[in-house]
């Protein structure tokens, strides 16, 4: 049990991690094409898409094992945490992320008044995205707490 408990936490763990990381990392990617808005965003879309798909593998594998185990309550919590932020990354891959790139606009969005309702319409699908790309990432800490918490059995 103790090695499937590690293999849980370390695939659950990679995928938060790797959403945090790229979380707080993010500005630094803008930072980097100063001006150069499109590209940024260019870059960090395609970052977030394999960061999902990833998380996705991970998640469901992760998820597997829970279901193996779910004669311990706590594992029970888990897999539905687990399979809430799974939930929100097929949200954002298969409905935030299309609408995104139907929204974006012929030009770099940066030559659009803050008004335009292009503007406007691709800043709140970026806006959805962060909601549910930050929720899947509290439910995902939330499993490796409560795996963390959890007394072993032998």
């Amino acid at each position: 049990m103790r090695y499937l408990e590690g293999v849980t936490q370390l695939l659950v763990g990679a995928w938060v991690g790797a959403m945090a990381g790229f979380a707080a990392t993010a500005p630094q990617v803008f930072a980097a094409f100063g001006p150069d808005r499109q590209a940024a965003g260019t870059l960090a879309g395609q970052m977030i898409w394999r960061l999902n798909v990833i998380g996705l593998v991970l998640g469901a594998l992760a998820l597997v094992i829970l279901l193996f185990r779910l004669g311990e309550r706590v594992n029970r919590w888990r897999s539905g945490l687990l399979a809430a932020a799974l939930v929100l990354a097929l949200f954002g891959a298969l409905y935030i992320f299309p609408q995104m790139e139907k929204a974006q606009p012929p030009r770099p969005i940066q030559e659009y008044a803050e008004t335009d309702p292009i503007r406007v319409t691709y800043n709140q699908w970026h806006e959805r995205s962060r909601q549910v790309f930050g929720g899947a990432i509290l439910l995902g800490a939330g499993v490796v707490i409560l795996g963390s918490a959890r007394k072993e059995s032998r």
